[in-house]
């Protein structure tokens, strides 16, 4: 059992409805992403730092198993090219309809199943050997801000840190980057890197101190590519701003963490009621979260 098993046979065979090149894209991706998480596994800042965005879904996720196994999950197979074919953008596979919940449901378990099996010190040294892009290695080095704040968020062991700024504020910067940025006049699925129309708004309110904080339910509300979470998070960072889900308050100088993480929404509903939840929140996170309801 492997990488290389698990993607042409397993994979292959669930993704079977969508065209071959369609679906080589996604297997290609997915491939990229593990084998970039596998080949550093055991340098355990790294390791946690990616995984640490998935802990608001993957350890939710069913069936029961190692949370490292079920964030691995998530990682690489949930939060890649596999959201284009889950979302409305699907067209761009030429699906006549995005895979359904049920579908992902299926693929996200059985990828559990299957790797809980695995020995991760056989899968590290068969990453080793598979050619693949790094997709985590350029993004660490375009956004080091971001990087560091995220890494440090990962490793903290109590729910508060406080500590000196690593970034002096300078909007003129952050303000070029932002009107630089690439903006689709669509509604843009939670792998591509391009900022809509909204997201941009939303950006600009930050910057401009309009609002102090950025605010989504969750890591995945904001994007499932991990590079774009660097992105935006940077963005904020540099502005002196503060990013801030149901779970997590991160800011250049101030992070702080629910003691028990809330599940990430599914419906509508979900984000409401976990905004309003206060249980296990640092006495200055629940102040952020009273102002906003």
């Amino acid at each position: 059992m492997g990488i290389q098993e698990y993607l042409s046979d397993l994979l292959n065979n669930q993704l079977r409805d969508i065209k071959y090149r369609y679906r080589e894209q996604i297997v290609n991706d997915i491939k990229n992403r593990m084998c970039s998480l596998l080949t550093r596994w055991e340098q355990e800042e790294f390791r946690r730092t990616i995984l640490f965005v998935t802990d608001e879904e993957a350890l939710f996720y069913e069936p029961i198993a190692a949370d490292d196994v079920r964030r691995f999950v998530v990682a690489t197979i949930r939060n890649s090219m596999l959201e284009v074919a889950a979302s409305i953008n699907c067209n761009q596979f030429k699906m006549q309809e995005p895979l359904s919940d049920e579908q992902i449901k299926s693929i996200t378990s059985n990828a559990i199943c299957y790797f809980k099996q695995c020995k991760f010190e056989i899968l590290q040294k068969e990453a080793s050997n598979l050619t693949y892009v790094d997709v985590y290695e350029e993004a660490i080095q375009k956004y080091p801000l971001a990087w560091a704040v995220l890494k440090r968020a990962a490793l903290a062991s109590g729910t508060v840190d406080v500590f000196q700024n690593l970034h002096e504020v300078t909007f003129e910067n952050v303000e070029k980057e932002l009107s630089e940025t690439r903006c689709k006049k669509v509604v843009c699925d939670g792998y591509s890197l391009e900022f809509d129309d909204y997201l941009k708004e939303e950006l600009g309110n930050v910057i401009s101190g309009r609002v102090d904080i950025f605010y989504v339910d969750c890591f995945k509300g904001l994007s499932r590519n991990f590079e774009k979470i660097l992105h935006v998070l940077q963005i904020i960072l540099q502005s002196g701003k503060a990013f801030v889900t149901c779970n997590y308050y991160i800011s250049d100088g101030r992070i702080e963490k629910r003691r028990r993480i809330l599940r990430a929404f599914h419906r509508q509903k979900d984000m409401f009621d976990n905004v309003r939840n206060h249980n296990g929140l640092p006495a200055f996170f629940k102040s952020v979260l009273k102002e906003m309801v």
